[in-house]
C-alpha cells in the first residue's frame, strides 16, 4: 500500500500519543488498542506523518520527533526521544500557524511549562498553508486546536478541503446541523472525505456512556437520568512515582473559562441525546447532564506538573418491569491522550479508504464510531456495521448515496443538532 500523509494542526499531547502509538504498532506485532489492524488494506505501518501546525515557540521550526516531546506535552512516553521515528517524514517540519482564537487570555496566566508559549515567528499566510498542504502531498489533515477555536478550525478545515485534502475533525467545530451542511457541501465539491465532530476516546466517557444507556434503553428500560462529569487526576502513567501535586493537562486549562465550553458542553451532551435520537425516542424530561471537565491546578510557589490522567464519574437512573427502580454509578480513569489514539488510527485510514472508493463528504458510520457530535447519530452496533464494511471495502445504503458525482444533496442524512444556548 502507498503511504497516507498525514498533517497534524496542534501537536499537543493528543498529537504526540498518536504518534508514538503508530511507532508502537510499527516496532510491535500486538493488537492490543486497536479496533482495526487493517482497513481497507491499510495498516499503522502505512501511516506517514508528515508536516504540523502550531503557535508553541518550543515545537515551530522543529521536526516533528523533537516537537512531540516539548512541553507542555505531558502524555505517557512509549517511545524514548533519543530514537528514530519509522513514521515521522525525515523533511518533517512544524510550521507557524496563525493564533486566531487558539490561545485565550486566561492561558497567559499559567506558568510556561503548563501552557502555551507562543512564538514571534511570522505566522503562514492562507496561501501558504494550502501550497504547503499540496507540496507535503497530505492526505489527511487532523484538527487538533484547543476547545473554542471556531476561527482557526474554519482556516484550517476548509482551506484543506478547497485543496483536495481529506479531514478529520477532532474538536467541537461545526456541530450544528446547519454547519454540517455547509461543510459537507464544501466536501462534495472538492471531491474530499469528512470524519467529525469532537473525537471520542476507543473507551472514554462518552463511549461508556453511549454504551451503559443503550443497553439500558435496548432493555426496555425508562433512563430518566444520566450524569456523568469529568475530572483530571493523578499521574501520568509512567510517573506514578514522582512525589508532586498535578495540574490539569492544556487540554482542561483551556476549558476553565467557560466562554470555551458551549460547544464543547454541547457536544458532550449530544453523546447521551444521540442514543435516545438513535431509537426515535425522546428526551422530553430526561435529566441528561455532561460536565466537559474539571480543571484542577496547584498551589503556586512549588514545581508545576501535568497529568494526561483523566477521571470519569457517571450515574444514571433508570425504571423497568412494573417500574421497579435501577441505579448506576461507575468510575472510569483513564490516560486521556492515548485513548484518543486508538479511535483516530482508524479515522485517518477511513478517510483515505473511503476517498479511494470514490465516497465523499461526512462518513457517517466512522463519524458516529469515533466522534461525539455526528452529522447522523446510530446506535453503537449500528456504527460499527458501517466501519466493518469500509474495513472490508464494501458499499452499505448509506455510502452507495455518497458516491463522486451521484450525490443528491437533499438525500443526506442528518440528526437536529442544535448550538444554540438552551444547554446553559
Amino acid at each position: 500500500m502507498e503511504k497516507i500523509n498525514v498533517a497534524i494542526v496542534g501537536v499537543g499531547s493528543c498529537a504526540s500519543a498518536l504518534i508514538q502509538g503508530v511507532e508502537y504498532y510499527n516496532r510491535n506485532s500486538s493488537e492490543i488498542g486497536l479496533t482495526y489492524h487493517s482497513i481497507g488494506g491499510y495498516e499503522p505501518k502505512d501511516i506517514s506523518f508528515v508536516i504540523g501546525f502550531d503557535i508553541d515557540k518550543r515545537k515551530v521550526n522543529k521536526n516533528l520527533t523533537t516537537a512531540i516531546y516539548s512541553a507542555p506535552n505531558c502524555n505517557m512516553e512509549v517511545i524514548s526521544p533519543s530514537e528514530n521515528f519509522s513514521c515521522i517524514s525525515s523533511s518533517s517540519k512544524v510550521y507557524r500557524g496563525p493564533t486566531f482564537d487558539g490561545f485565550p487570555d486566561h492561558m497567559k496566566k499559567f506558568d510556561d511549562s503548563i501552557t502555551f508559549v507562543e512564538s514571534d515567528v511570522e505566522p503562514i499566510s492562507q496561501k501558504e498553508y494550502c501550497d504547503l498542504l499540496i507540496t507535503n502531498r497530505v492526505d489527511v489533515l487532523l484538527n487538533y486546536l484547543p476547545v473554542g477555536s471556531e476561527e482557526g478550525s474554519k482556516f484550517y478545515i476548509e482551506n484543506a478541503l478547497k485543496s483536495g485534502i481529506n479531514v478529520v475533525n477532532c474538536m467541537p467545530s461545526y456541530i450544528s446541523t446547519e454547519e454540517m451542511k455547509r461543510l459537507e457541501i464544501l466536501a462534495i465539491k472538492h471531491n474530499t472525505t469528512i470524519v467529525g465532530n469532537d473525537m471520542r476516546s476507543a473507551f472514554g466517557a462518552s463511549r461508556l456512556s453511549e454504551i451503559l444507556q443503550g443497553t439500558m434503553m435496548d432493555s426496555g428500560l425508562k433512563v430518566t437520568q444520566h450524569i456523568q462529569m469529568n475530572m483530571a487526576a493523578g499521574s501520568t502513567q509512567g510517573e506514578e512515582g514522582v512525589i508532586n501535586g498535578r495540574t490539569a493537562n492544556t487540554d482542561f486549562l483551556n476549558m476553565h473559562d467557560e466562554s470555551r465550553l458551549h460547544n464543547k458542553k454541547i457536544s458532550k451532551e449530544n453523546v447521551l441525546n444521540g442514543q435516545v435520537k438513535a431509537r426515535n425516542s425522546s428526551s422530553d424530561g430526561m435529566t441528561l447532564f455532561a460536565g466537559p471537565s474539571l480543571t484542577v491546578i496547584q498551589k503556586p510557589g512549588g514545581e508545576y506538573k501535568s497529568t494526561d490522567n483523566k477521571v470519569c464519574n457517571i450515574d444514571i437512573v433508570a425504571y423497568g418491569f412494573s417500574g421497579a427502580k435501577y441505579e448506576l454509578t461507575c468510575r472510569l480513569s483513564v490516560q486521556d491522550s492515548p485513548n484518543s489514539g486508538g479511535v483516530v488510527i482508524d479515522a485517518i485510514r477511513f478517510c483515505k479508504v473511503a476517498r479511494e472508493m470514490k465516497i465523499v463528504g461526512f462518513l457517517r458510520g466512522p463519524s458516529a464510531w469515533t466522534q461525539k457530535t455526528p452529522p447522523l447519530d446510530m446506535k453503537t452496533s449500528d456504527a460499527k456495521f458501517e466501519c466493518d464494511a469500509l474495513s472490508r471495502r464494501e458499499y452499505t445504503s448509506i455510502t452507495n448515496r455518497q458516491i463522486e458525482g451521484s450525490i443528491d444533496i437533499n438525500n443526506l442524512t442528518y440528526s437536529s443538532h442544535s448550538s444554540h444556548s438552551e444547554y446553559f
